[in-house]
């Protein structure tokens, strides 16, 4: 069965079926010709119960509240507070952008949603000021990758369902991974825009700073409830979404009045398309994660990690880290999950591993997919927004890439680098 659905998996791919199709298929497929005696229920089954999780809750919630926070103006006047505090800076435009993309990220947790709602707003003034198309797409789309570190991340939402870790734990295992990202973007921002004597801003102006304060703090105060809430333990990371959702009807209705009926219903089609897409993909996942189960693939995978390791834990994480950016070009991170995880996490904590900092090294490898074709979504999407070609972008994004790459290492081999936070906050493992 095992080869059947590899093989039914990667002709379906290759014949452009969408992989959330392709995964079911294949599972379907290797069912029915498979000789396991595997009744054909067993599928509809896995797909319902694939999603049938309490923690799975929390991604709708946030998907609401970045929808609210697009369309009810929220993220323009962010944008704004950014710009006045940032455009003073050489490559202020850019750094605005990357800032931007981290207090969106803060609420969101979707990458893809991150490019769509600040690249819209932020790629024509990088363009219009003198950055290149390639290198805006790029830093729009590396940007956009610290969404899913910065909690809350749906990327971190689906990992503690699988393996039953605490979102709060991985939440705050995830700040400052995603501010590293961050900075590091900044300052590439910043000696581009050097380096072609381009976005000077002048000088810094505090009044400006303070208008646009006074216009955004309101909006400000949906990422600070999701990340207060969260970071002490008033609610669990669904309750802090849901909130966040209501406090953004209310800003968006009230006090900046760009809320209407018409836009609240684009708000949840929206939200719902997105929670379609997410938890679909996850639910068909489960489905083909199901054959390698049931053919005891797992155990012959931990095996042969053993053996090519010697059994030192480093090197069988660095072996995932890349075996995960490898199937990452070609599935999405959501997909990549449900079918690895299970295979290796046990084998994991049998070693005694820190279990959230490979829960960060996982998650942030999982996100480099975004990045990379063919199938990457982060780059596709920003190749819209810019309306330019994919190779163009591609000497830019290897930067991006490798910008995280960096980040994964310092996960891997500094624990403290990730743990620190939830340690100091939640106590010790």
């Amino acid at each position: 069965m095992l080869i059947i659905a590899c093989i039914s998996l990667l002709a379906l791919m290759l014949l452009g079926v969408p992989i959330t199709f392709s995964l079911l298929g294949a599972g379907f497929l290797s069912v029915l010709l498979g000789d396991g005696g595997l009744p054909m229920y067993m599928n509809c089954r896995g797909f319902i119960s694939g999603v049938n999780s309490f923690t799975l809750m929390a991604i709708p919630v946030f998907m609401i509240s970045g929808s609210i926070m697009n369309q009810g103006g929220l993220s323009k006047r962010i944008i704004q507070f950014c710009s006045s505090l940032f455009s003073w800076l050489r490559g202020g435009v850019g750094i605005v952008c990357v800032a931007a993309n981290m207090i969106f990220g803060a609420v969101s947790g979707s990458g893809t949603a991150a490019v769509a709602a600040i690249g819209s707003i932020t790629a024509p003034d990088m363009e219009k000021i003198g950055y290149k198309k390639e290198f805006t797409g790029a830093m729009i789309a590396g940007a956009a990758s610290t969404a899913p570190i910065i909690p809350p991340s749906n990327v971190m939402i689906i990992f503690a369902s699988i393996t039953g870790l605490s979102i709060t734990r991985m939440f705050l295992a995830g700040y400052t991974p995603g501010l590293a990202i961050g900075l590091i973007l900044m300052v590439i921002c910043h000696f581009y825009a050097k380096k072609h004597n381009i976005d000077y801003g002048g000088k810094f102006h505090l009044k400006a700073v303070i208008s646009s304060l006074g216009e955004c703090f309101w909006a400000l105060l949906m990422p600070l409830i999701i990340i207060v809430g969260i970071t002490a333990g008033f609610c669990t990371p669904t309750e802090a979404g849901a909130i966040a959702c209501v406090y953004g009807l209310f800003v968006g209705v009230v006090c900046y009045k760009e809320l209407n009926f018409a836009k609240i219903k684009k708000v949840l089609f929206s939200a719902a398309e997105g929670t379609g897409q997410v938890l679909s993909l996850y639910a068909a996942s489960t489905v083909f994660a199901y054959i390698f189960t049931v053919e005891g693939f797992g155990v012959k995978f931990q095996e042969w990690l053993m053996n090519v390791s010697s059994g030192s834990a480093i090197v069988i994480e660095l072996l995932i880290a890349a075996f995960v950016l490898l199937i990452g070009c070609f599935m999405e991170p959501v997909a990549v999950m449900p079918v690895i995880l299970p295979l290796v996490f046990p084998l994991l904590q049998q070693l005694g591993c820190n279990m959230v900092q490979f829960g960060l090294m996982f998650s942030i490898c999982t996100i480099i997919g975004g990045l990379t074709p063919p199938v990457g979504s982060y780059l596709f999407v920003t190749v819209t927004v810019v309306k330019t070609g994919v190779t163009k972008l591609i000497p830019w994004m290897m930067v991006m890439i490798l910008v995280d790459i960096v980040v994964v290492a310092l996960v891997t081999f500094v624990p403290g680098f990730c743990t620190w936070l939830p340690d100091l906050l939640l106590g010790p493992m």
